[in-house]
């Protein structure tokens, strides 16, 4: 191997352990300054935050203040996905809030509209082309949802009231 192949291997070495770095998947690189690596790992972890949001308003209103907060503890373990950009990384999130227990009632309607749209795939989201049939339940409104989407001809909502307490439906 010549040395200016050499060089370049060594090179991209040291770009994904930066990489890593800043995403919060590794240790600090030799020759790096801590605190702007720190710095600059914080920046992109509330870009990516805003850009969730973006996407993902109901959810982001209903986690208020709290959402900036949440999503960068999220963040320290969750790599950015594959496919889908930042809706997908929204849905990964809101999976990640239904585990602890802490996803609003918002978030998990915001979840089933974006589930008859898309398909988790291991490595984010990729569009549906076949119909999809969804349903949870809504217990702030204390009625069960049904949620349709027939390729090519819509989607349709339907809301019937529930009497009595229950559980939370099965959108995550």
């Amino acid at each position: 191997m010549s040395q200016p192949a050499d060089a370049r291997a060594g090179l991209a070495i040291r770009q994904a352990d930066l990489i890593r770095a800043l995403t919060a998947h590794g240790s600090l690189p030799a020759g790096f300054d801590e605190a702007r690596i720190h710095a600059a790992a914080l920046s992109l972890t509330r870009k990516r935050s805003r850009a969730a949001a973006r996407m993902w308003p109901r959810l982001s209103r209903a986690a208020g203040a709290k959402f900036g907060q949440l999503f960068a503890a999220y963040a320290e373990s969750a790599p950015l996905p594959q496919k889908g950009g930042p809706l997908a990384d929204g849905r990964a999130f809101a999976r990640w809030l239904h585990e602890r227990g802490e996803l609003p009632e918002a978030g998990r309607l915001e979840a089933l509209a974006v589930d008859l749209r898309y398909s988790t795939v291991g490595g984010g989201l990729i569009r549906r082309r076949w119909p999809a049939f969804k349903a949870a339940r809504d217990t702030g409104a204390r009625r069960f949802i049904l949620a349709v989407r027939l390729t090519w001809i819509g989607e349709y909502w339907l809301s019937f009231p529930v009497r009595g307490g229950g559980h939370k439906g099965p959108v995550p």
